[in-house]
């Protein structure tokens, strides 16, 4: 049973979905990850809603993470928001910043800082 369980949730987090294009620049997406922990025996499945706008070649996003095994629990699922920019300098170097937020609006330290990918 639990390797079925397993595959299912394979299954599930390897189809990718892509973001709504809502005009002027707006798009509304979401993330499902449906992961197992071996060592401990425990599931896990979070949801990842998300908004961006995209202006002037600079992609800004925030999002926030919801624990669907938790809804019922009677716990505060709003943990907070994380905000990010991102703007792209050449097709494999892209520029950032990011800063995140608790339930109480909050705010941790700013991150900046450069990806290359090939």
């Amino acid at each position: 049973m639990k390797k079925l369980l397993l595959a299912t949730s394979v299954a599930l987090t390897a189809t990718s979905a892509s973001a709504v294009d809502l005009g002027y620049g707006l798009s509304l997406g979401g993330d499902v990850d449906v992961n197992y922990i071996t060592g401990v025996e425990d599931w896990a499945m979070d949801f990842t809603p998300s908004l961006g706008f995209n202006a002037y070649g600079t992609m800004f996003t925030a999002e926030t993470t919801i624990d669907i095994l938790e809804l019922d629990s009677g716990d505060d699922i709003f943990t907070g928001i994380d905000f990010k920019a991102e703007y792209e300098l050449t097709s494999m170097i892209s520029a950032y910043g990011e800063v995140s937020s608790d339930k109480d609006f909050e705010f941790s330290d700013i991150t900046l800082g450069a990806t290359f990918s090939f």
